[in-house]
């Protein structure tokens, strides 16, 4: 789905594949984002050539729809909020308030805020992207790639029409991404509702915003919104549901406390708009009227159109099962990879680089014989994925922010480990500096074995604290060796001694 802006045009008329000087690659990579971008990257300083086939923005979608542009609209009230909970900084927005009257709402400047977030975005044109992959001598097209045998792909120009085949020498690599997933809800289709694409791209702020879906996306947007002025409704079976439970209830009782309409453990049944007015009908009969729906409600594997099913591997829209080196499971020869969302492993932007780091290595051993079955499974082979699935970090962009990293309780149970958590409340001198009044807390997952598997933060800018759980799991730590890890004073990563000292006596 494209932007409601029309201004922004995601299909660009250059590099088309016409004008493509070679039509054999060593690697043929499908997918201009993070994950096709690194990989790309990775297998030309293994010494071979390679094409990146970008169907839209070359960038793809953090840049320009996701990561960045949201997390560059939540900075700005985020400064403000902040500013009130330090003295000093506090005293003077009180007299600015006793000199001027009470602030606007929202309190900061829109026009900044979208020139600040359109800067982010580069206008929404991919030059930048694009210079940067040709400055490292990989060759880039505009177009839609879609597989059509072993080792083959073919581009079809969005303007002509007219298609363009392409033989890899060693591997395809599919890095297409996620779209959103669209319930099936009678209506929506004729409502105009938007995804995150326009979420983020608005230029003005709807007098009521209806949400539906309260994970990352949905929360992160209804954060934003609510402090930007809009009447925020918020629908959902739960919020933050793959995060530990306290998450979900902290955010839910912060969104609701900040004026957010929390609606949970309901359904949208039907969807209708009059005008500049859409309705939207709940299970419990309930009838909402706003003036824009957002449908944030998860995503799917952006592979739709691209006859993956000819070669065997999974159906259009369903993720691309890999291997630890993200070779496709259901294609013979290991030709075939996929990378970053459009695997299903772990939607994130830092996973994905990851992956296409792991893919690339992988290729190119291949190409140069080094590939050597019997030794991936050496402890930290730079040709297999270790992280995925136990020590992934995500940070949602809420107020307060909330930081996690490995396994919950409960997944761990799924897995068979036991475990045990240890929970602090976030205090002393670094948070105390950080912010009057400050209010955090932290957990710890800790296996039988007293590792690390999993942690969670939250509170007011904990998103960089994960990093040093996330690499303690990695490094399969124990309580022990985490006791003499002593964090700088007077910081807000003092919460790993509260931590360590509760662990004595957890």
């Amino acid at each position: 789905m494209s932007s409601t802006r029309p201004e922004i045009n995601i299909y660009p008329k250059n590099y088309s594949p016409s004008d493509l000087q070679s039509r054999i690659y060593d690697v043929v990579i499908i997918g201009g984002g993070p994950a096709g971008e690194t990989t790309a990257a990775g297998v030309i300083r293994g010494g071979l050539s390679a094409l990146l086939i970008e169907s839209e923005l070359a960038g793809g979608e953090c840049p320009y729809w996701a990561c960045v542009p949201s997390k560059a609209l939540l900075r700005a009230s985020e400064a403000i909020s902040s500013a009130n909970t330090v003295g000093g900084a506090r005293q003077r927005l009180e007299a600015l308030t006793a000199k001027y009257g009470e602030p606007p709402k929202p309190e900061v400047n829109l026009e900044g805020l979208w020139a600040r977030r359109d800067m982010f975005a580069h206008d929404w044109t991919d030059d930048f992207q694009v210079k940067g992959m040709q400055s490292i001598g990989v060759d880039i097209t505009h177009g839609f790639g879609r597989v059509c045998g072993t080792k083959k792909v073919v581009i079809r120009d969005w303007y002509s029409g007219g298609e363009v085949e392409i033989q890899a020498k060693y591997a395809v690599v599919v890095a297409t991404g996620s779209a959103p997933i669209i319930p099936s809800i009678e209506g929506l289709g004729d409502s105009m509702y938007w995804t995150t694409r326009e979420a983020v791209s608005a230029k003005e702020v709807p007098d009521h915003l209806i949400i539906l879906g309260a994970g990352a996306v949905g929360t992160e947007m209804a954060t934003l919104y609510n402090q930007l002025g809009s009447k925020v409704t918020l629908i959902s079976n739960s919020v933050l549901p793959k995060l530990v439970p306290e998450v979900g209830k902290t955010i839910g009782e912060s969104l609701a406390k900040a004026g957010v309409d929390v609606k949970l453990g309901l359904n949208m049944t039907k969807v209708s708009r009059e005008g500049s007015k859409i309705r939207v009908s709940l299970s419990d009969k309930s009838l909402i009227e706003g003036t824009q729906l957002l449908i944030a409600t998860g995503r799917r594997a952006r592979t739709i159109g691209m006859t993956l099913d000819s070669i065997h591997a999974p159906a259009e829209g369903a993720w691309i099962e890999v291997d630890d080196s993200m070779c496709a499971k259901a294609v013979l020869d290991g030709w075939l990879y996929a990378v970053g969302d459009v695997n299903g492993q772990a939607l994130m932007t830092h996973i994905a680089k990851y992956q296409a780091k792991i893919a690339s290595r992988a290729i190119v051993a291949r190409y140069k014989g080094t590939y050597d079955f019997e030794l991936r499974a050496k402890e930290w082979d730079k040709l297999v994925a270790k992280p995925a699935g136990h020590a992934i970090a995500q940070s949602v962009f809420t107020d307060p922010q909330v930081a996690t990293c490995g396994l919950t309780p409960a997944q761990a149970a799924i897995r068979g480990i036991k475990t045990r958590t240890i929970s602090v409340q976030m205090s002393g001198p670094g948070t105390w500096l950080h912010a009057d009044g400050y209010k955090g807390w932290a957990q710890w997952v800790v296996d039988e074995h007293d590792r690390l598997v999993g942690a969670t933060f939250a509170g007011r800018d904990v998103v960089d604290l994960v990093h040093a759980s996330t690499t303690a799991i990695v490094g399969r730590m124990t309580l022990n060796q985490m006791w003499h890890v002593t964090p700088p004073f007077p910081t807000m990563s003092e919460v790993y001694t509260a931590l360590s000292e509760a662990a004595e006596t957890a």
